[in-house]
C-alpha cells in the first residue's frame, strides 16, 4: 500500500460508523496474541482488512445514501409545509384586503346618499332680513358745557349747513336744509357750494381749478377769519352752477357766528369718485386729503368758535358711472385709496379723535337697498332721501321722534 492509499485509508476510518467500530472489536478479541484464530490458523488480517475495506466502501455509501434520501424527504415535506403556510397567509391578506375595501365603499355610499338627501337649512327667501343689517356706526357727542361759559344763548337755534350736492341741490323748503329747519324748529343757512370737495386738488390755489377756493377747509378759514376775498374771486370762475355758488357765499357772509349754535357738514361721494387720497400717514391736516382736510377744518371751527357743537353727516350710499360708461360699486371698488367705506371710516375716526358728533348714512340711512327709493342719477339724495336723512339727524341729535304730522 503506498502512502497515498494511507492517508485515503486513515481518512475513510473517520467516517466508520459505531457498528464497524464493534466489529472491529470483537475481531481483536477473537484473535489469539500470536495473530492467529482459535482453530490456529491466521484469522486473517487480511480478511479482516478486506472486510474493512469492504465495509469502507459500504460505510461511505451508506451514511451519504440516507442521508441524502432523508434529507430530500425533509426538504420535500418542509417545503410542503412552508408553500402551504405561504399560501394561508397571502389568502388571509387578501380577504383582509378586500374587507377594507368593501368597508370604504360602504362608507363612501352611505355618506353619497346622505349628501344626495341633504338638510333642512331653514332658510326662507321671503323672510324680512332687515334685522340683520349692518350696524350704523354714529358717534354722538355733547358738546361739553364749559366750553358755553361766558357765551349768550339768544333761545334760537341756529345752524350752518356745509357741504355739497346732498345741501346744495335744492336750496327750497323742500331741501335738506329746509327739512332739517322745520324738523328741528331752527333757524338754517344753506351754505353748501355746488360741485366742491372737502379735500383740495391741488397744494396752491390757481384759477385754472376755482373749485378749491370753496373746499370745506378754504371755506372754514374764510369764515373763521372773516376774510371772503378768494371766495368771491373765485366762485364767478366756475365752469358750472356759479350762480348757485355765489348764493351760497351771499349766504355765509351773512351769519353772525357769535350766534350759531351748530354747523352740519355733509359731502357726498365725490371726493373718492375723483380719487382724492383719504389719508396721509405723515401729515393728518394734509389739505389734498380726505381725511387731513376734514380734520384741519374741524380743529379750526374749535379754536375761533369752541362754543359751536360740530355735526358730521356720513356719505349714503350711491352708484356712478365712469368716463367709460361702466357702472361703478363704490361698496367695492377701490381706485388706490380704498373702497368708499373706508372712506366713511376714516371720517368717523376723524369726527371721534375730535370729540365731535358723526351719523352714519352709509350703513344707517341708505344703503345699496334703498337706492332706487332714495337716490337719483346713481348718488343724489331726492325728497325721500333728504327725509329719511332728516329723519335720524332730528331723531339722534336732538332727541325728535318722527311724527305723521
Amino acid at each position: 500500500m503506498t502512502d497515498t492509499n494511507k492517508h485515503s485509508g486513515d481518512s475513510d476510518e473517520l467516517w466508520f460508523p459505531e457498528d464497524d467500530l464493534l466489529q472491529e472489536t470483537d475481531s481483536f478479541f477473537d484473535e489469539s496474541p500470536s495473530g492467529k484464530s482459535a482453530d490456529g490458523k491466521h484469522s486473517g488480517r487480511n480478511r479482516s482488512a478486506s472486510g474493512r475495506s469492504a465495509s469502507k466502501g459500504g460505510n461511505k455509501r451508506s451514511p451519504s445514501g440516507r442521508s441524502r434520501g432523508a434529507n430530500r424527504n425533509r426538504k420535500h415535506s418542509s417545503s410542503r409545509k412552508k408553500g402551504g403556510k405561504r399560501r394561508s397567509r397571502e389568502t388571509y391578506l387578501h380577504l383582509a384586503i378586500a374587507g377594507v375595501l368593501l368597508v370604504m365603499f360602504l362608507v363612501a355610499a352611505i355618506r353619497l346618499i346622505i349628501w344626495n338627501i341633504g338638510e333642512d337649512s331653514g332658510f326662507d327667501p321671503n323672510a324680512d332680513t332687515s334685522e340683520f343689517d349692518t350696524e350704523a356706526l354714529d358717534y354722538v357727542q355733547q358738546l361739553d358745557p364749559a366750553l358755553l361759559e361766558g357765551h349768550e344763548d339768544d333761545g334760537v337755534t341756529n345752524i350752518v349747513c356745509l357741504g355739497n350736492a346732498p345741501f346744495a341741490d335744492d336750496r327750497s323748503d323742500n331741501g335738506l336744509a329746509g327739512l332739517i329747519a322745520q324738523a328741528c324748529d331752527a333757524t338754517v343757512y344753506n351754505c353748501a357750494f355746488p360741485d366742491s370737495y372737502i379735500s383740495m386738488k391741488y397744494q396752491e390755489y390757481s384759477d385754472s381749478y376755482p373749485q378749491d377756493a370753496l373746499s370745506l377747509y378754504l371755506t372754514v378759514a374764510s369764515f373763521c377769519g372773516g376774510d371772503f376775498t378768494l371766495m368771491e374771486h373765485a366762485a364767478p370762475l366756475l365752469p358750472e352752477n356759479a350762480d348757485a355758488a355765489q348764493e351760497a357765499l351771499d349766504t355765509l357772509k351773512s351769519v353772525d357766528f357769535s350766534t350759531v349754535d351748530m354747523i352740519v357738514m355733509m359731502y357726498d361721494l365725490s371726493d373718492y369718485r375723483d380719487q382724492r387720497p383719504v389719508l396721509d400717514e405723515n401729515n393728518d391736516i394734509n389739505l389734498l386729503t380726505w381725511n387731513g382736510a376734514l380734520n384741519a377744518s374741524i380743529q379750526m371751527i374749535q379754536q375761533t368758535f369752541p362754543y359751536i357743537r360740530i355735526v358730521v353727516l356720513s356719505p349714503s350710499y350711491g352708484q356712478f358711472e365712469d368716463e367709460n360708461g361702466n357702472l361703478i360699486n363704490p361698496d367695492t371698488e377701490d381706485f388706490g385709496h380704498g373702497a368708499l367705506p373706508d372712506y366713511v371710516q376714516h371720517q368717523i375716526d376723524v369726527a371721534m379723535y375730535n370729540g365731535v358728533s358723526i351719523l352714519d348714512n352709509y350703513y344707517g340711512t341708505i344703503t345699496e337697498n334703498d337706492q332706487e327709493t332714495c337716490l337719483t342719477d346713481g348718488y343724489h339724495l331726492n325728497e325721500e332721501g333728504r327725509r329719511r336723512v332728516v329723519s335720524r339727524f332730528a331723531k339722534e341729535i336732538f332727541g325728535i321722534e318722527e311724527t305723521d304730522g
